[in-house]
């Protein structure tokens, strides 16, 4: 019970953030207000997506984006299910179990994976246009053509779990419904077909929605990338049985990436309000969960170490044959453990996460068309620019960032200045687990990129050498899986970014005893006042510090 109220709260969360200005936001936010019953709450939402007529008239609001996926609301009722009356639990089921599907008219796709059942008139029919006169209806057979491409890719190619379908006719069934304003589908486990785990449900229509890139138009990109996200919950429900509560839209809405790369639908209609472009410093996990705002991240695992293959996806696939056996985990335990097998952590792999998204949108690094940093479609039409918590041109500079969340960012541009280097001095919030990220853009395209090494307090330098750059980031990042607001401070200078060997004061050429001299003076501060040359030469056992131990390493050095 404690499982499925942890459950509940977590999609009131991710449907709260996730769906502005909507009517689930509205239904979500009465309920928490107490206004509703869970009794209430739940219908609303199904009447918002299988009969909108029926929903309450104070929900009904102007949507400023599409509500996509309707299995959240699915997912959620299952949850809720001990605790609803009976009446709304027939109300819903009638919804839910397809009792027509033997009177209409049904279709076996080419791959043999899918059944599918339509019909041509009443509520929920598709349109009848049959160009090439073989008796199916065009809308049909492409999305029996999208599903079966969506098979090969995520069941035959990646090695994602294909739907149980033992049983029942032998195959998936798929089904179209004239769903609510903004809903492209869902995968429900209600009413299923023999063993079947689930069904899909898709628009009949797939008017109305966002706008998309497929080249066909945006009711066929709707389509498709419907086809891959909803197969992906199917796929999900196999491996864990959806114990990922609102992540699983995460992962699905990955897996249009992964399966139609070029639709981006999710891009255009859901990156603006609350993703890691637009609010940085929101954590990854912001209201509850993951979502389909932040698909980005699992599309960086997936390009980063899997060297952006469109075949496979083998990490992605490690963390689902994980989660198999480890429900109870957090999902970003799970994580954790999957990178930890690819040389990384949690914490390294968001570290160069947020570096990547620096470079987006307008800030891309372009040559040609193609991406040369980071993600493929960085630059793309439609691909978002992050959000700058600052801009420097003048050094000195100085400036305190807060309210960075848990697995949340700020991010600083630093253009370059009169000389060939700046020093980064930062400091950021004791007892917070933390990385404060640096990199740099150079005029041929390359980009140099790291961590500041910080101590135990959070406080470390860097000297970024700008003599080749077009600009530059800091970007301090909270790399811990809890906690709210966290803050830092910082300063950047002008560095003369001076070239030395080590042990040659008097840059001479050559360490011998008079590089000694001076540097026993420079420690002890007597004669005139050290120059770069000398600072930088003194440190001979480059441990950023002139003591006696350089004193020591020189002595050897001439002694050699």
């Amino acid at each position: 019970m404690l499982f499925k109220k942890i459950l509940i709260l977590s999609f009131l969360l991710t449907t709260t953030t996730l769906m502005a200005a909507t009517s689930i936001q509205a239904i979500d936010e009465a309920f928490d207000r107490g206004e509703l019953t869970p009794d209430e709450m739940i219908l609303n939402k199904i009447y918002a997506l299988l009969d909108p007529e029926l929903v309450d008239s104070q929900f009904i609001v102007e949507q400023a984006i599409p509500h996509k996926c309707g299995t959240p609301i699915l997912m959620q009722y299952e949850a809720l299910l001990p605790e609803l009356s009976e009446s709304t639990r027939a109300t819903i089921d009638g919804y839910l179990i397809n009792t027509t599907r033997d009177l209409r008219s049904t279709y076996l796709s080419p791959g043999g994976h899918f059944t599918f059942d339509y019909s041509t008139s009443g509520t929920d029919a598709v349109s009848a246009t049959d160009v090439n006169n073989n008796g199916v209806p065009d809308y049909v057979e492409r999305a029996a053509t999208y599903l079966d491409y969506t098979w090969a890719r995520e069941v035959d190619s990646a090695g994602f779990a294909g739907p149980n379908h033992v049983g029942g006719d032998g195959r998936y069934n798929v089904s179209f419904e004239n769903l609510g304003s903004g809903f492209y589908g869902y995968c429900s486990a209600s009413g299923v077909d023999g063993s079947e785990l689930t069904h899909l449900v898709l628009s009949s229509t797939f008017s109305g929605m966002g706008p998309n890139h497929d080249p066909q138009g945006n009711v066929i990109g709707a389509m498709k990338v419907t086809a891959a996200h909803e197969f992906k919950h199917a796929s999900q429900r196999v491996h864990s049985n959806w114990s990922e509560g609102g992540w699983v839209e995460l992962d699905a809405t990955w897996a249009e990436e992964y399966v139609y790369d070029y639709v981006n639908d999710s891009m255009i209609n859901f990156m603006g309000s609350g993703d890691p472009f637009s609010h940085p410093h929101y954590g990854l996990d912001h209201g509850g969960t993951g979502s389909y705002e932040d698909y980005a991240w699992q599309d960086f695992i997936h390009q980063r170490f899997e060297g952006n293959s469109y075949a496979s996806a083998p990490v992605i696939k490690d963390f689902w044959t994980w989660r198999e056996t480890h429900t109870s985990q957090s999902v970003m335990e799970s994580y954790d453990h999957v990178l930890s097998e690819y040389g990384s952590s949690l914490a390294e792999a968001f570290g160069e996460y947020v570096v990547w998204n620096f470079f987006t949108g307008s800030r891309a690094i372009m040559s040609g068309g193609v991406s040369q940093f980071g993600y493929d479609d960085a630059g793309i039409s439609g691909f978002p620019t992050a959000t700058l918590a600052a801009t420097h041109s003048s050094y000195p500079a100085s400036r305190s960032l807060s309210g960075i969340e848990n697995l949340g960012a700020k991010m600083v541009r630093l253009n370059p200045g009169s000389t060939n280097g700046l020093e980064i001095v930062f400091d950021g919030q004791d007892g917070v687990e933390m990385s404060a990220m640096w990199a740099v853009q150079n005029s041929d395209n390359s980009v140099d990129w790291g961590r500041i090494d910080l101590d135990a307090n959070n406080d470390g330098s860097e000297v970024l050498d700008m003599s080749n750059a077009v600009m530059a980031a800091l970007i301090p990042v909270v790399t811990q899986i809890t906690g709210s607001s966290y803050s830092v401070n910082y300063t950047v200078d002008l560095n003369t970014l001076t070239q030395c060997d080590p042990g040659d004061l008097d840059d001479s050429g050559v360490q011998d005893v008079s590089d000694l001299v001076r540097l026993v003076a420079v420690i002890l501060g007597n004669g005139a006042p050290p120059n770069d040359i000398e600072l930088c030469a003194g440190d001979v056992n480059a441990d950023d510090n002139i003591s006696i131990g350089d004193v020591v390493t020189l002595v050897d050095i001439i002694l050699e």
